[in-house]
C-alpha cells in the first residue's frame, strides 16, 4: 500500500478509538446520573469510606447509611439511647444491638413499640425488644435485597 493509505488508515483508528473513549465515558456518566433517579440506586455512595455509619437524627430517629440503602428506625417515645451503638454492617445490610433507658415510668409499653415498628419499617427490617435492667434492648437487623 502507498505510505498515504498507511497514514489515512492510522488517523481513522485514533478517531475511532477516541470516539470509542468519549461514548464509554459517556455512557458512565450517564449511569452515574441515571441510576438514582431511575432505579432508585445509591451508585454515587460506591467509593465513599466508612459506610455503614449509624448516626441518630432529631426526634429519636437512628439511621444507617450504607453504600446500597438506608435504614432509619424510631426509638421508643421518652427513651434515651446508651451509646455507642454496636453493629455490624456491609454494602446493603444492618445487624446490631441497641440499649434505651427511659428517664420517667409513663412510656410506651415494650409490646406497643414492637406493633408500631412492625407497620413502618421497610421490606427488610426487623426489631426485636427485650427488657433489660433499667430499660430495653432493642435488636435490629436490615438486608435491602428483600
Amino acid at each position: 500500500m502507498p505510505n498515504g493509505v498507511n497514514k489515512i488508515l492510522s488517523v481513522r483508528a485514533i478517531f475511532n478509538a477516541i470516539i470509542g473513549i468519549i461514548a464509554i465515558l459517556g455512557l458512565f456518566f450517564l449511569a452515574q446520573w441515571l441510576c438514582p433517579r431511575l432505579l432508585d440506586s445509591k451508585i454515587g455512595r460506591i467509593h465513599e469510606r466508612g459506610l455503614p455509619k449509624v448516626s441518630l437524627e432529631s426526634g429519636g430517629i437512628v439511621y444507617f447509611r450504607m453504600k446500597a440503602d438506608n435504614f432509619r428506625f424510631s426509638l421508643p417515645r421518652g427513651s434515651q439511647p446508651v451509646l455507642p451503638i454496636t453493629f455490624t454492617g456491609g454494602f446493603d445490610w444492618v445487624d446490631g444491638n441497641l440499649q434505651v433507658t427511659f428517664g420517667n415510668s409513663n412510656h410506651i409499653t415494650l409490646l406497643a413499640y414492637e406493633q408500631s415498628l412492625a407497620r413502618l419499617l421497610p421490606t427488610g427490617g426487623s426489631i426485636s425488644v427485650a427488657p433489660v435492667p433499667g430499660g430495653w434492648n432493642i435488636k435490629f437487623h436490615y438486608f435491602g435485597d428483600k
